[in-house]
């Protein structure tokens, strides 16, 4: 008689972060249905203010030396506070994939901010995305969240894939 040997079930569960470019929802999707569990919300105000309320210094100074002016292009408050967001999503991430508290993750977030947050992921967390999507669902609650989730994930897989 022969045995097939199977490795242990991987008891974490999956993640998934909604995001836009001032708000994220981090989830836990379930091995067995699917369903998501919120684990933590993020809100980032700064990302929505206008240009005079978070403007500091003026875009795009030069820097002088060897006898050649170098500008750099302009970049807006607003901009700089969408990579701000951006930064602390991926570092928490980062710590999650290091810290092997999940298996893989899953990124649905919009446009450009899922560009600007796949660019900022440490080397950790770029290895565990799974999946990545160009939309913005963060405004979803309750059973339309998880349809949608599931209109763009992959199932989890069988019992017997595990």
């Amino acid at each position: 008689m022969t045995y097939e040997r199977r490795p242990p079930r991987d008891e974490r569960l999956h993640w998934v972060l909604l995001a836009n470019a001032a708000r994220a929802r981090l989830f836990e999707r379930d091995h067995d249905n699917g369903a998501l569990r919120e684990l933590e919300s993020f809100v980032h105000p700064d990302s929505r203010l206008k240009a005079s309320a978070t403007e500091h210094d003026r875009a795009g100074q030069g820097a002088h030396g060897a006898g050649r002016a170098h500008f750099e292009p302009p970049t807006s408050p607003r901009e700089r506070e969408q990579q701000h967001f951006a930064e602390q999503l991926a570092h928490l991430l980062d710590d999650a994939a290091r810290g092997d508290h999940m298996p893989g993750f899953a990124l649905i977030a919009s446009s450009p901010f899922l560009g600007r947050l796949r660019s900022t992921l440490g080397t950790a967390a770029a290895a565990r995305l799974t999946f990545h999507a160009d939309r913005d669902l963060t405004a979803f609650v309750g059973r339309e969240l998880e349809l949608r989730v599931s209109e763009l994930l992959p199932p989890p897989p069988a019992n017997d894939e595990r």
